[in-house]
């Protein structure tokens, strides 16, 4: 039960403030005049005094319940929706089918799969009509504000109503905590979070996402924490401008940086690089929908033992993000890296894209400084970024 104290003139002046902090459902418990100010005892202001409190766990058990007398509507409505049916298939003469009794384990699991993608369904629905029950609404706004894609709203929050059928009496931050529990169970499906072991190391992305920054940090990160020797090739010759800035950063780290146009150029470049531990590569950051310059990539890269890391940056929309990840797929990515997280309070694209492709996200940039501003990511950081315990404050 939440309880709350109130000094006011008159009751009216309490009620707005009752009803806007702890809703409809709440009760006044007890009145009485106080006194309040003065001065050693003197000129002291007569006020009222109100407790009012919220039974949390009756009104979390009644909107389940209303929440529950509502999908059985919406079920029997769907049931009740006439079906077209073609009369002529319906005569034709089907030979009768021999059919081997299910295992009943079996046809629980197909009945719980049934129940949530209808479940599902009707989320979808009742998202679109704006006619969620209230304990859905905060988690549903949370979701929507971040950006998260309406097919995750939808699957979570069926996932929320199956917990909250099964756990009356739960409160506001149990559906949060739910909502983590959920996106943590899903991240376990994912590839594993971590950076990548192979010595060779491609970025592709497109303009202006940050890429040869970011390789600058790695480069800083390999050679200062990791101490291992790190090389840098560039393929980007498209731009001067990325030449000098690459070079410039390699000649403040004290490390090589091979310049090449052609394969048989990066074969002798990494014949030259042969005895760094870690070699990263810059590629061009030209449109990414020019898909003879996604060819050239793949000869330039053909046969080579590599990995592929594409860079994005979350102030794109994510529809932005699922077309450009979709035109880097024939490099064959291994992992993915988002910039620029200080620009955006946007958090539901890194969690969309890790549930659309199931690519890892390895690293996160947080600014300009090289190589400070970067982290490598963990299952708990990222569980933190895309559903933080402090999401319900």
């Amino acid at each position: 039960m939440k309880i709350k104290r109130y000094v006011v003139t008159h009751l009216r002046e309490a009620m707005p403030l009752i009803r806007k902090e702890l809703g409809q459902d709440a009760v006044i418990l007890n009145t009485k005049k106080v006194k309040v100010g003065g001065f050693f005892g003197f000129f002291q202001k007569q006020r009222l005094e109100v407790l009012a409190a919220l039974d949390e766990k009756k009104v979390a058990k009644e909107e389940t319940e209303e929440f529950a007398t509502l999908l059985q509507s919406e079920k029997k409505r769907r049931e009740e929706t006439p079906k077209v049916v073609q009369v002529e298939q319906e005569q034709k003469y089907q030979e009768p089918k021999v059919l081997t009794p299910p295992m009943q384990y079996e046809q629980e699991e197909v009945d719980v799969i049934g129940e949530l993608r209808s479940m599902k369904e009707i989320m979808m629905q009742m998202m679109e009509n704006e006619r969620l029950p209230k304990f859905l609404k905060p988690v549903n706004s949370y979701l929507e504000e971040h950006e998260y894609t309406n097919s995750i709203r939808s699957s979570v929050m069926a996932e929320l109503l199956i917990k909250a059928k099964s756990m009356p009496g739960y409160t506001k931050e149990d559906t949060f905590d739910w909502m983590r529990q959920e996106f943590s169970k899903r991240m376990k499906n994912y590839p594993n979070i971590g950076n990548t072991n192979k010595r060779i190391r491609c970025f592709v992305g497109p303009t202006g996402v940050g890429k040869t920054t970011t390789i600058a940090k790695l480069a800083g990160d390999i050679l200062l924490k990791e101490r291992k020797s790190v090389g840098l090739i560039t393929s980007d010759t498209y731009r001067i401008a990325a030449v000098d800035q690459l070079r410039t950063y390699a000649d403040i780290l004290g490390i090589p940086l091979e310049v090449v146009q052609s394969p048989e150029e990066l074969d002798q470049a990494l014949s030259n690089l042969a005895s760094c531990d870690i070699i990263l590569m810059d590629t061009a950051g030209r449109n990414y929908q020019q898909y003879k310059f996604i060819s050239q990539l793949e000869h330039l890269l053909v046969d080579k033992e590599i990995s592929i890391n594409l860079i994005l940056s979350l102030t794109h929309r994510y529809a932005d993000m699922k077309s450009i990840t979709d035109n880097f797929q024939p490099l064959g990515i291994t992992e993915v890296m988002m910039t620029k997280m200080d620009e955006t309070t946007v958090r539901g694209p890194i969690f969309n894209l890790m549930e659309d492709y199931k690519l890892p996200v390895t690293v996160v940039t947080t600014g300009q400084n090289v190589p400070d501003d970067m982290v490598k990511t963990t299952p708990e950081f990222l569980l933190d970024l895309v559903a933080g315990e402090k999401v319900y404050v």
